[in-house]
């Protein structure tokens, strides 16, 4: 494999080999040179860093940081009304998908309405067993919900609404309430915004708006729901809509580095050719690349540990972030509750700094002097 040369290394962190979108449509960015360099696992723009330069400085002088986060696609499975909203958007968008999908997925939620009628208790979530595992390791995470409402439907919209009634800690409350609960104790509260938000700033702004009504107070990160995101739009209205950290640069069906960094980067407006002071935390794993049975790496739990500790030994050795992306509708599948489990433990033992995606971007932003845009520019000419 012919390695990738230091001269393209800016152009890797701005961003320039994902390709632009086509009549809107935006692709998966499966593709990245760094696969064919076979240098998809290993931090190079970090390692090129320290060839002349110092690691990051964490707080209490930590080898590098851990950024836990959640996903939340779903509260529920078998709320009534939150089912029947589903079908009622599957129909509605039935020209988006194969016939066939919107009519097996509408049977799927006719059935879980069903047992929520029956009484059958709902297993889906349960945030405050996630919010425990953590805490059990002296650890807090950044949860990114969805909004309550979207102004251009899509049939992979999140379905929950902020008035929904879940089991919590033993108490029936609303999500809005649970939101609340997690922020008021050291979680983080993000966007997840909806699949047409990524060239749209009205929208986004609108779903941002709905977060912060619930919290009564700013937000200031984000990640776009399915990582969809225009390489040439996204960030510059994440930026405008006036959010400071974004972790939406990882893979639904592999782990790495996507951007060939552990360290967080101001993002990059390709169409205006200029820095923006959207800092990016990067994604490094997410659990259904690795844990799904029809998608992604497809692995079994002992191999994910395998890659996971390989990724954990890459980032500490640069002294940079771990950013791991948990679903918490995933509880009811044990191989993922398990899996973050053991990663936990594996990453306590190392002795990591613990943080939400917001505390990692102020610490960088307030004392890391670490800027690869201005490195990786200049790297050629040294």
């Amino acid at each position: 494999m012919t390695k990738f040369t230091k001269s393209k290394y800016h152009d890797l962190i701005r961003g320039l080999f994902e390709p632009a979108p086509k009549n809107k449509n935006v692709p998966d960015f499966a593709y990245n040179p760094l696969s064919f360099s076979g240098e998809l696992y290993t931090p190079i723009i970090d390692i090129e860093w320290l060839r002349k330069n110092k690691p990051p400085v964490w707080p209490d002088n930590k080898k590098f940081a851990v950024c836990l986060t959640h996903d939340v696609d779903a509260v529920s499975d078998l709320d009534l009304m939150q089912n029947i909203r589903v079908i009622k958007k599957l129909l509605q968008t039935t020209s988006q998908r194969p016939l066939g999908e919107t009519l097996r997925r509408s049977v799927e939620h006719k059935l879980s309405a069903l047992k929520g009628l029956m009484g059958k208790t709902d297993h889906l979530c349960k945030f405050e067993k996630w919010m425990d595992l953590e805490a059990k390791h002296g650890a807090r995470s950044t949860f990114f919900f969805a909004p309550e409402h979207v102004s251009q439907p899509h049939n992979s919209d999140c379905m929950y609404k902020y008035d929904q009634r879940i089991e919590f800690r033993g108490k029936n409350i609303s999500v809005a309430e649970m939101m609340r609960d997690m922020d008021g104790n050291g979680w983080e509260i993000g966007l997840h915004p909806s699949w047409n938000t990524h060239d749209n700033l009205d929208e986004m702004v609108f779903q941002k708006q709905q977060v912060e009504t619930v919290l009564d107070h700013p937000i200031n990160s984000v990640r776009q729901h399915f990582l969809k995101y225009d390489s040439l739009n996204t960030h510059r209205v994440q930026s405008d809509a006036g959010f400071k950290y974004d972790s939406t640069m990882g893979y639904n069906d592999n782990l790495g580095f996507r951007r060939g960094s552990s360290y967080p980067f101001n993002c990059f407006d390709l169409k205006a050719d200029q820095s923006l002071p959207l800092l990016q935390v990067p994604l490094t794993i997410q659990d259904g690349a690795m844990l799904a049975p029809g998608k992604g790496m497809r692995l079994d739990s002992a191999k994910a540990i395998e890659y996971i500790e390989l990724l954990i030994n890459e980032v500490r050795e640069v002294g940079g972030v771990l950013t791991l992306s948990w679903h918490p509708h995933t509880f009811n599948r044990p191989a993922y509750f398990d899996v973050y489990g053991q990663v936990l433990e594996l990453l306590e033992k190392e002795t990591p700094w613990f943080a939400t995606v917001n505390e990692v971007g102020e610490w960088w932003q307030e004392q890391s002097k670490i800027d690869l845009l201005n490195f990786t520019a200049n790297l050629y000419s040294k």
